[in-house]
C-alpha cells in the first residue's frame, strides 16, 4: 500500500473516528474528574497527600492526552477528529466550572 492510499483511507475514516473519540474523551474526562476529587468508586483518597497525588496524576493524564491528541490528529490531517477532540476535552470541564461558579 502506498503512502497516498494510506493517507486517503485515514482522511476517509475521519468522521467515524471523530464520533468514537468524542465518546471516549467524555468518558475519560469523567473518570479523571472523579479521580481528581477523590470520588471514584474503587479509588478513595484517604489522606491529603493521596488527594494531592491523585489530582496531580489526573492533571498530567489530561494534559498529555489533550496535547498528544492535538498533535497526532493535526499531523494526520483529521480535521473533524481534531475539533471533536478539542471540544470534548475542554467543554465538559469548562461547563462544570461555570456551573460551580454561577450556582453560588
Amino acid at each position: 500500500m502506498s503512502a497516498s492510499g494510506l493517507w486517503r483511507k485515514t482522511r476517509a475514516a475521519d468522521g467515524r473516528v471523530a464520533l468514537v473519540l468524542g465518546v471516549g474523551n467524555v468518558l475519560l474526562v469523567t473518570v479523571l474528574l472523579e479521580v481528581s476529587i477523590g470520588g471514584l468508586w474503587l479509588f478513595e483518597a484517604v489522606t491529603r497527600e493521596q488527594e494531592n497525588s491523585a489530582r496531580e496524576l489526573a492533571g498530567t493524564v489530561f494534559g498529555c492526552w489533550l496535547a498528544g491528541g492535538l498533535l497526532v490528529f493535526s499531523v494526520l490531517g483529521m480535521t473533524r477528529t481534531l475539533f471533536s477532540h478539542l471540544v470534548t476535552m475542554l467543554l465538559p470541564p469548562a461547563l462544570l466550572i461555570m456551573v460551580a461558579v454561577f450556582s453560588w
